[in-house]
């Protein structure tokens, strides 16, 4: 039994999930925004919460919370430096009395489900001005069902001895758009289920709804008496203290979660390497041709919670012959426009814009063409952006760039997006076209590039309507996951993040105990035998049969076929991008052993993505350079000058540096995750066994 991405048990989480009731969903939250008091956050202020107590009010020293759109909600006290101080301290000093308290957790958990289901969702509603809360809320009743059977696996490979689960603090940075499912409960609830305290960091803007869920979380451990409620902490503290207790207590914390841009990832982990970050990036929709359809897919996947969903498009692939006539029509009258968040949940919109907001910055008039009406930005190219793209969080932007009308057929331009999607990772990819050009350019897409999500959609096909690029539900098998760039991974995340998964696995390690008594599957080849029994050291040995055992379970079947009704997924295991030339650097310096290149070469000796990467040896490394010439592995004897010049001269995937043994030994899933690209691929139409059969074939699993 595993937690592991792909694995026999993984599979199984998504059987027998509940069947949220929307309705009630929708109605309580309308009752809640009408009954809501526009003074309570004036008078009841956000303030810190530590160890089951709310700390000091002082009226003069109150600042302003501002909501997602720079208007001015509620009241906040900052912690005082004391404060400050009393918080770092007793983070630095608490120790989890809890191993298990799911029992307790998830009573709660079902009480936020539905008794507060309608304050859960107004709250964001009101701060953030999320337009559908409600689809999260009946994603995350599914989902958090698939994430607490992952829960239960990896605790029951706790008490088997396997795996150690850390119950050192962690830091939950929460984000804006998707705080309920994300944060409030498959990083908190699913955490604290297992022992593990949580600290709520608290934001610059739209922070309301954040403190409201954790002050609501704190109420209810109380009612269901949790003895120990420093497991739980708020921090309503400036950037620089938050900063100064985060660093202050790494020592001595677990992982700090956050959902953020790749900007401010970077940042974070420059100052906490512990850091398991989720970052955006461009989403993609590509185009073959250019139908009143699409004009509505983009509109939509664009205008997503006002461009306030991480899915939403940014960069639009089209023909040459659209022009900026075509393109101005796309939103020119047709964009729905909010006055404000109630509205759009009493008419059940999704993807309304919110016009002229201050919230976030606007792209300069000098290089985008502004529909004031709409409020809309968008810019045509002659050829792929070759800038960092902006964001422009709540500012419906869209990048086109244009393409010969033939460009489909033509395997170099399809090299040249492949290559632009995978230098910049975008979370999901929408491929559109006539049905038969959209499975053959998908598919072609698909195999180039690493990313996670991948939409098929047609033109010609009533039941297969354009793929947008903001779905994805992962309780049905549509994995989910917003990854950095392969190359650049390190920079932002200890672990690229997937959905759904276990929170509390990324925090665990496997015993030495155990893993010197696993015994390798006898069905793996004797030339992978051969190779990772010159593994000196027995943990690092018991490792790579991990590593082996998983793969041979995780792929007997994969890709594998998702659960959903409305759409037809397949998702699994894949190797790298396969693009003539693209290669894994792997690189060992002149201290490096053997024992410490084992575990990420195995991952390519031993799969389909064994002509995938080039081994480069520094001349000093005799003892690796031996056992490579005996195990015939391939590989390049080099000086570290000469590597780094041909390295940034090669196409390259990625770059793996080899300095010593690994020292603790993570969750086999997350390991392989670093290397080897994972998700699903989907056709927007149901029972479509054409796609099953087409994709299933593809070289990519």
């Amino acid at each position: 039994m595993s937690t592991n991405f792909g694995s026999t048990s993984y599979a199984s989480a998504f059987e027998g999930l509940p069947t949220p009731d929307v309705d009630f969903l929708r109605r309580s939250a309308l009752e809640f925004l009408a009954a809501f008091d526009k003074q309570k956050w004036y008078e009841d202020p956000m303030t810190s919460i530590l160890n089951g107590e709310k700390l000091s009010i002082i009226k003069e020293d109150l600042v302003e919370t501002k909501d997602a759109f720079g208007n001015v909600n509620g009241l906040q006290q900052v912690a005082t430096a004391e404060e400050v101080e009393k918080i770092k301290n007793f983070l630095q000093s608490f120790k989890s009395p809890y191993s298990d308290l799911r029992l307790k957790m998830r009573a709660i958990e079902q009480e936020l489900l539905t008794t507060y289901a309608g304050s859960l969702i107004g709250t964001q509603c009101l701060d953030f001005g999320k337009q559908d809360g409600i689809t999260e809320l009946e994603e995350a009743t599914m989902a958090n069902a698939v994430e607490r059977y992952l829960n239960d696996l990896l605790l029951k490979e706790e008490l088997d001895g396997k795996i150690k689960i850390s119950r050192a603090p962690i830091f939950v940075s929460c984000v804006s758009n998707f705080t309920l499912f994300l944060d409030l409960f498959r990083k908190t609830l699913r955490s604290l289920e297992l022992g593990i305290p949580c600290v709520i960091l608290g934001r610059t803007n739209t922070s309301q709804h954040h403190y409201r869920w954790a002050e609501l979380l704190l109420t209810l451990m109380k009612k269901h008496q949790i003895a120990d409620l420093g497991m739980l902490t708020f921090l309503s503290c400036s950037l620089e203290d938050i900063k100064h207790i985060t660093q202050q207590s790494r020592d001595v914390a677990g992982n700090l979660y956050t959902t953020c841009s790749r900007q401010l990832a970077r940042e974070i982990m420059k100052n906490y390497p512990n850091t398991i970050a989720s970052t955006g990036g461009p989403n993609t929709l590509v185009a073959a041709n250019f139908t009143s359809s699409i004009s509505e897919a983009i509109r939509m996947s664009s205008s997503i919670e006002s461009s306030g969903q991480c899915t939403a498009l940014r960069h639009c692939v089209i023909p040459s012959t659209i022009t900026a006539d075509e393109i101005a029509a796309i939103f020119a009258g047709k964009t729905k426009i909010v006055s404000n968040p109630a509205d759009a949940v009493k008419k059940g919109i999704f993807d309304g814009v919110f016009q002229h907001h201050k919230g976030s910055n606007s792209p300069p008039e000098s290089k985008y063409t502004h529909l004031e009406n709409e409020d809309v930005f968008f810019r045509i190219n002659k050829a792929l952006p070759d800038e960092d793209i902006n964001e422009y969080w709540r500012k419906v932007v869209v990048d086109f760039s244009q393409f010969d009308a033939t460009w489909a057929d033509n395997e170099k331009d399809v090299e040249s997006v492949a290559m632009w999607l995978n230098r910049e990772q975008p979370i999901t990819l929408a491929v559109n076209g006539p049905r038969k050009t959209a499975f053959v350019l998908g598919k072609n897409l698909f195999e180039k590039t690493g990313l996670v999500v991948y939409t098929i959609g047609s033109t010609d096909d009533n039941e297969m309507p354009p793929g947008l690029t903001c779905q994805a539900r992962p309780q049905d098998g549509e994995i989910f996951g917003e990854f950095p760039p392969r190359h650049l991974m390190g920079e932002y995340t200890k672990f690229p993040v997937v959905v759904p998964s276990s929170t509390p696995s990324y925090g665990s390690t496997y015993t030495p105990e155990y893993l010197n008594s696993v015994e390798l599957s006898s069905s793996i080849s004797d030339t992978v035998k051969n190779f990772v029994m010159n593994v000196e050291n027995a943990t690092v040995r018991g490792y790579c049969f991990e590593l082996l055992n998983y793969l041979e379970d995780s792929t007997k079947i994969n890709p594998k076929r998702g659960s959903g009704i409305s759409r037809t997924s397949l998702w699994g295991l894949q190797r790298p991008p396969i693009i003539s030339g693209l290669k894994t650097l792997m690189r060992c310096t002149s201290h490096a052993t053997f024992d410490a290149l084992a575990p990420s070469l195995i991952l390519f000796v031993a799969t389909n993505a064994n002509a995938q990467y080039e081994l480069s040896i520094d001349e000093n490394c005799s003892t690796i350079r031996d056992i490579c010439a005996a195990q015939k592995i391939p590989f390049l004897l080099e000086t570290d000058d000469e590597f780094r010049l041909r390295a940034q001269h090669e196409i390259v995937y990625n770059i793996i540096e080899t300095h010593n043994k690994l020292t603790s030994y993570p969750m086999v899933g997350h390991y392989i995750s670093l290397f080897m690209p994972l998700g699903h691929v989907k056709s927007t139409k149901s029972k479509d066994e054409e796609f099953i059969e087409r994709f299933t074939q593809s070289a990519k699993w």
